[in-house]
């Protein structure tokens, strides 16, 4: 496996910032001792899910526990609710009194904390890099290598939250990151952690102008709250440990398919979307069986006041000022049975079989592969050279920023 170079990156949102940090290789721990003891603490309170590897959190432990008296809190496991997975407040109200470290995955990370140390790529690049209030700063450190070695379902996971980035705030990534996608979800560190600075790049361009994250910076929760519905109604119907990946999945098809039904998009995103989750091997479709008046009632509750909706991929669609469309049932019940009809119309590659590579990209009827906008649904410009697709980072809703990205292929 080749080694990762370090990666920082600084997220600012008004007077609170949060540092990311990735790391690889075991002697990396001696940092993290160090950024722990410069918070100088009376006493830490150690966060976790039960998701974190055993030998993670005992290590994480000995490192506060060698500056000052160390609580471990394990959160409690809760009922599956519409609620958003991430929505740490009411995780946080039941806390010990201390300087909080949190680690393991997206609901840990989602309790305001001074450290966050995510064991799975969901968590890296969502609730970890969140701003939490009433914490000033914090600090976000990853083992790149630890990422590499999780399970195939964990970061079949982790992807679809980078393709929630491509496709609501940065869509300039689309060909190269459509490109590295497979069913294997198989990635090396070093591509692990460009994923992670887009996911952060993309962050920081929207929250550095809408620090409450009310405005622009809604685009990050995109198709969150309709995958919570899918996980509290199909939750058991869904894939065996990809139940995650695949609700999150059907929550960004649902969007789409709302905004499709409203006739809010300049051109038909679907396809896009279906196309890099497909090649993520996350489901495209909705369950067989599965009770779709349910599913539309959990909808509904879940989409008040309103969606953020797209216009075309990095566009959420703006009405009145209002990044957040009212929809209403009927609308929601449509989509729900668009996702549902697709069951027999669109083929999937199933992430649990074995042997599953990329799909194909869809021809043009002439026996060549499509490019471009007839590929992706995108004009993003992608070049390769050596193997690698360069991309330029158009990170939030007006392309600010100017780094240049790679992703191995």
């Amino acid at each position: 496996m080749r080694r990762s170079a370090p990666l920082d990156r600084r997220i600012q949102a008004g007077a609170a910032h949060l540092t990311l940090a990735v790391r690889d290789g075991e002697h990396s721990w001696g940092e993290l001792g160090a950024r722990i003891a410069e918070l100088e603490a009376r006493r830490f309170v150690l966060v976790t899910d039960g998701t974190a590897p055993g030998d993670q959190l005992a290590r994480v432990r000995a490192l506060a526990g060698a500056r000052a008296p160390t609580v471990l809190h394990e959160l409690r496991a809760r009922p599956r609710t519409t609620a958003a997975a991430t929505d740490g407040r009411t995780d946080a109200d039941t806390l010990p009194d201390g300087t909080v470290i949190a680690i393991g995955g997206e609901r840990a990370c989602a309790v305001p904390a001074a450290v966050r140390v995510p064991t799975d790529l969901a968590a890296a690049c969502g609730p970890a890099l969140t701003l939490h209030r009433p914490v000033p700063a914090a600090l976000a450190w990853v083992r790149s290598d630890r990422l590499a070695a999780a399970p195939a379902a964990r970061t079949r996971a982790g992807l679809v939250a980078v393709v929630r980035h491509v496709l609501a705030v940065c869509p300039a990534h689309f060909p190269a990151l459509a490109g590295l996608l497979s069913p294997g979800a198989r990635h090396d560190a070093r591509t692990l952690t460009a994923l992670l600075a887009l996911c952060a790049d993309a962050r920081s361009a929207l929250v550095c102008f809408d620090p409450d994250e009310t405005g622009p910076a809604l685009a990050l929760g995109y198709g969150r709250s309709l995958a919570a519905a899918v996980r509290a109604t199909l939750g058991p119907a869904l894939a065996p440990g990809d139940a995650d990946a695949d609700a999150d999945a059907l929550g960004l098809l649902l969007a789409a398919a709302v905004a499709a039904r409203l006739g809010l998009a300049a051109r038909p995103t679907g396809r896009a979307h279906r196309d890099l989750l497909a090649r993520n091997g996350s489901a495209t479709a909705l369950p067989a069986g599965a009770d779709l008046d349910r599913l539309a009632a959990a909808a509904v509750a879940t989409t008040r006041p309103g969606l953020l909706l797209l216009a075309d991929l990095g566009r959420p669609y703006c009405a009145d000022g209002r990044l957040l469309t009212p929809v209403d049932g009927a609308v929601l019940r449509a989509a729900v049975g668009d996702l549902a009809d697709r069951a027999d119309r669109v083929a999937v590659p199933h992430s649990r079989a074995a042997g599953s590579g990329p799909v194909a990209p869809r021809d043009r009827g002439d026996g060549r592969p499509a490019a471009g906008r007839e590929q992706d649904g995108t004009g993003s410009p992608c070049g390769r050279d050596g193997g690698r697709s360069t991309v330029e980072t158009r990170s939030g809703p007006a392309g600010t920023a100017d780094q240049q990205k790679e992703f191995p292929s």
